[in-house]
């Protein structure tokens, strides 16, 4: 990741140089005619190329720095929305957990036809819902449910048939 963003700053840099010098090509001029040896305009020449040189060099700083705080501002946006995606799955997972061992007990459990019971879960929440034949089969499938490790609570809308 740091090798990312020190990438991204040197093309930034980068591109940012070859932009000011595009847009300022007098000052590539002056340069040119201060290294060829002309000795009455090269102090002036590279005074003036020094002071571009400094404002290009503080205008470029300066965009750097708002970029690299607008990476920093998403990165801490993006670390957010991946830490809440990830509590989702851990939740459903856990979710999904409680209902198989919901299911698996009331498959070993002969006072339960577990087949004609559906079982819904959400943030620890049970929903029995189906069909049961008697009421102590109701409390029996209620009373598995409310005895798995990580419920929270258990509605029971089973209806009795015969």
């Amino acid at each position: 990741m740091k090798t990312f963003f020190i990438a991204l700053i040197l093309g930034i840099f980068i591109g940012a140089t070859i932009t000011t010098y595009y847009n300022s090509p007098e000052s590539f001029d002056n340069l040119i005619s201060s290294i060829s040896g002309d000795p009455s305009s090269s102090s002036q020449s590279s005074d003036e190329i020094v002071e571009k040189a400094k404002e290009s060099a503080g205008k470029l700083a300066e965009k750097i720095k708002e970029g690299t705080q607008n990476l920093l501002e998403n990165t801490k946006e993006e670390r957010a929305e991946l830490v809440e995606k990830g509590r989702e799955i851990v939740d459903s997972a856990k979710d999904a957990t409680i209902k198989a061992k919901i299911a698996a007990k009331l498959k070993e459990d002969s006072s339960v036809d577990a087949e004609r019971i559906e079982i819904a879960v959400e943030n620890g929440s049970v929903i029995l819902s189906g069909e049961v034949s008697s009421r102590e089969e109701a409390r029996k499938a209620r009373d598995i449910a409310l005895d798995t490790q990580s419920v929270k609570d258990v509605e029971s809308n089973l209806k009795i048939a015969p």
